[in-house]
């Protein structure tokens, strides 16, 4: 009997052992991975390479032209228009000119926000000539001395960055 009991106790701490042993074996750790992905946003293209504005004081126009922007992004992002006036190409006698142009460019961008990738955007761009001039007379009669200007007056600038 002695015999029996020593065997079942021996049994019993061999099996009390290896289910300890086999209960430790399965612990697990999580380690943590980050992934930093660079945003990016770009001009692919634009539809227009110059744009010709007339303007007449005796009828002055509130023209505005439609510019297609291809724009490649992997964000949301925004895109900015400025008009940049060629202020060599202005002299004393049509520096009225060149303040008009400044003070009365305006644009609007569509309102259409895209999944990442390549977005077009429309932009309207143009001058708001009739309001500038109606607001100051002294530069409709500075025009009016001036007399035609034919030539290149500045350029749009099309920037995109990624939104904040």
């Amino acid at each position: 009997m002695k015999k029996t009991i020593f065997i079942t106790t021996i049994i019993l701490m061999f099996l009390n052992i290896s289910v300890i042993s086999f209960s430790q074996t399965s612990d697990g750790v999580n380690v943590p991975v980050y992934i930093s992905v660079p945003s990016y946003a770009a001009i692919d293209s634009v539809d227009k390479e110059s744009l010709e504005y007339d303007f007449d004081l005796s009828s002055p126009d509130n023209k505005s032209e439609e510019v297609k922007v291809k724009i490649v992004a992997n964000t949301s992002f925004k895109l900015y228009v400025e008009f940049d006036a060629e202020e060599s190409s202005f002299n004393e006698q049509n520096q009225a000119l060149f303040e008009l142009l400044n003070s009365s460019f305006n644009y609007s961008v569509d309102s259409n926000d895209s999944a990442y990738g390549v977005i077009e955007k429309t932009v309207q761009i143009g001058f708001n000539f009739q309001q500038a001039v109606d607001n100051d007379p002294e530069i409709r009669e500075l025009l009016l001395k001036i007399g035609e200007y034919k030539g290149k007056v500045g350029n749009f600038i099309f920037t995109v960055s990624p939104a904040v």
